[in-house]
């Protein structure tokens, strides 16, 4: 979503023997910060909002959206490279679907070209009007980022039906946040007015309103919009945020106009364990003294002195208690502070010191890692780390640059466990295929005797054979040959009767013998030329289910050696898929191992910037104090 994150430094006060010019370039400093509130980008395509408002039909969608949902953006992007490898089955508009969430992941990862050609070819296919206006919106949005304006109102002006309620009010937002840009303020207002209610980015484009009419000297205005996000009483951590940044920005703007006492009102309503709190409980101690009311200006600066020594806002609260003493007269006092403050500057210089020593020998890293920051900052808060480093990672984590930073390093993490575990169960499949090759190997032999065309051309032979006879019998119409084994057997005893009769006959009256065989000759007879037509029948019927028989037989035959085909060249294919993977991931980790190494060098560096910017800061904190210091005993000696 686009959304203000911007994160505010510290004010910083300049030491220099006029306590007005330091409030004021205070609050110099922290004008040009709130001008940097208004959003420029820093936004990633997500669509959670209008993902969470489809039904998932696609299994494979389904389980990017669980991976997507638990922040798994990688494995997100793993399961959704692995479906487009079986696009069958699969229901097309889904599969768009899936091509978007494809498209926000490789934005989120940095990979904008990659992003914008998935997009580029999406539009060139049949998509739905859905989809397409939600193409058109994520492209405006990715060239917002870019800084082109013009496009980007191109973009969103193609969009032709009312997008999702979520998104709608996201488009909104970002044309709101295109006329603050050119500072048509008035459009910007009114557009602000017709997002959503229910919506958060309703209250974002309010404040990003207020924080520019504001320092545009707009002030009632401003004051307004700003006063009301700073009164509301939000229900999650996300806008009670943004409600102490409204009462913030507004509070140093009155500042700025010299109304303390309207400041103290705005800044009252910061929470005092928030993250502003710090900037918070600074500006109130110097509304109090622009009040001349020093006693209460020390309170919330004594306040301040009991939290992180190395934040700048408690570095500038150690230099302005001396000052409140001096200013209302109680030099002594003053002295003891100065004294004090210029003694915490030279401790807090060495504690810096050690944290770029710890930081050379990897502490920082360590923290971070045996902490699990990279994952959970709030952790940081439950355990904090017992290293050098550990003052500084508050101040570190709350830097965009860092945080983007330790991001990357985190997927890089990400990465090289994946490679990690596929390194490691390459090995297990290569076994496993070469198990399945082995017992494929040792069963072929059978198979393919089970699956012979030789015996199937012995049976098609011999139905040709049995076919040939049927129409033999049918032509010649020989019943004899339809006679089952017992009338066979009947024939044959009445054969062997009928030549033992001739052979009789000569020698002895075979009369009855004759007429008893003529009789039963012709009774068999007689049924098997009755019942012929039947079995003729029969016997062409069993023709036929041979002949269906045979068709299977010889279909499946078929599909076993396809089978068998397929399976042998499938072996070959997984063969070569998996032979050499076990040597390329071993060189994808290696790459990644250089990688992580220079990322955790460029975090190292960034944060011994950081270091040497905050001692420098000190070090004329120092200046002044003891300058405040000098002055102050000269003073006395006078006396």
């Amino acid at each position: 979503m686009i959304r203000v994150r911007n994160n505010l430094n510290s004010m910083r006060v300049s030491g220099n023997k006029n306590h007005r010019h330091r409030i004021t370039s205070v609050l110099r400093d922290y004008r040009r910060l709130l001008c940097t509130l208004l959003l420029s980008g820093a936004c990633g395509l997500s669509h959670a909002d209008q993902l969470a408002e489809h039904r998932v039909e696609d299994l494979d969608y389904g389980r990017t959206l669980y991976q997507f949902f638990q922040d798994n953006k990688l494995s997100a992007i793993t399961h959704l490279m692995i479906a487009k490898e079986r696009p069958r089955h699969r229901n097309r508009n889904q599969m768009d679907e899936a091509d978007l969430l494809l498209a926000d992941l490789y934005y989120g990862y940095g990979l904008y070209e990659e992003s914008q050609l998935l997009f580029a070819r999406l539009l060139k296919a049949e998509v739905s009007d859905s989809i397409q206006n939600r193409i058109w919106f994520n492209l405006a949005k990715l060239r917002y980022e870019q800084g082109y304006i013009e496009p980007t109102l191109d973009l969103l002006s193609r969009i032709s039906n009312p997008l999702p309620a979520g998104i709608e009010s996201e488009r909104k937002y970002l044309l709101t946040n295109l006329y603050l840009d050119s500072q048509q303020y008035d459009q910007a207002a009114d557009l602000s007015n017709q997002i959503n209610p229910e919506s958060i980015y309703k209250i974002y484009a309010r404040y990003n309103l207020g924080v520019s009419v504001i320092e545009d000297d707009r002030y009632e205005q401003g004051r307004g919009i700003l006063d009301q996000i700073g009164q509301m009483e939000p229900q999650n951590s996300e806008l009670r945020a943004l409600r102490d940044r409204a009462n913030l920005s507004l509070g140093l703007k009155q500042l700025r106009m010299e109304l303390p006492e309207s400041a103290l009102e705005s800044l009252s309503r910061i929470r005092l364990e928030g993250p502003l709190s710090n900037q918070a409980l600074l500006a109130s101690g110097w509304a109090w003294y622009r009040l001349q009311k020093y006693d209460k200006a020390l309170l919330p600066w004594r306040l301040l002195l009991q939290r992180n020594a190395v934040d700048a806002a408690t570095q500038e609260a150690i230099l302005a208690i001396p000052a409140n003493y001096a200013k209302s007269g109680q030099d002594g006092l003053a002295v003891r502070y100065y004294e004090v403050a210029a003694k915490q500057f030279d401790l807090q210089l060495q504690l810096l010191d050690k944290a770029i020593e710890s930081i050379g020998s990897n502490g920082l890293i360590t923290a971070l890692r045996e902490n699990a920051l990279l994952y959970d900052r709030n952790s940081l808060q439950r355990f904090p780390p017992d290293s050098d480093v550990t003052p500084q990672l508050h101040i570190l984590l709350a830097s965009t640059e860092f945080q983007r930073e330790i991001k990357r390093y985190q997927e890089l993490l990400d990465i090289s466990n994946s490679l990690n575990y596929w390194g490691n169960s390459f090995p297990a499949l290569e076994l496993m295929l070469a198990e399945r090759r082995r017992s494929f190997d040792k069963k072929l032999p059978l198979l393919q005797q089970s699956s012979s065309f030789d015996q199937l051309d012995l049976l098609q032979n011999q139905r040709e054979q049995y076919a040939e006879q049927v129409s033999a019998i049918a032509t010649d119409e020989d019943y004899e040959k339809l006679a089952n084994l017992d009338e066979q057997e009947h024939l044959e005893r009445l054969q062997r009767v009928a030549d033992t009769i001739d052979k009789l006959g000569s020698r002895s009256s075979t009369v009855n013998q004759q007429e008893m065989y003529h009789l039963l000759s012709g009774l068999l007879r007689y049924e098997l030329i009755t019942d012929f037509p039947v079995r003729l029948w029969k016997a062409r019927k069993q023709l036929i289910l041979l002949d269906r028989a045979l068709e299977v037989a010889t279909e499946r035959v078929s599909g076993l050696n396809r089978i068998t085909e397929r399976t042998d060249i499938e072996f070959g294919v997984f063969e070569s898929r998996i032979s050499g993977q076990s040597e390329r991931i071993g060189n994808l980790r290696s790459r990644v191992s250089i990688l992580l190494t220079k990322q955790e060098q460029h975090i190292n560096q960034l944060a011994v910037d950081a270091i040497r910017q905050q001692q420098l800061h000190i070090v004329q904190l120092r200046l002044n104090a003891r300058f405040e210091l000098a002055k102050l005993y000269d003073k006395l000696a006078e006396q």
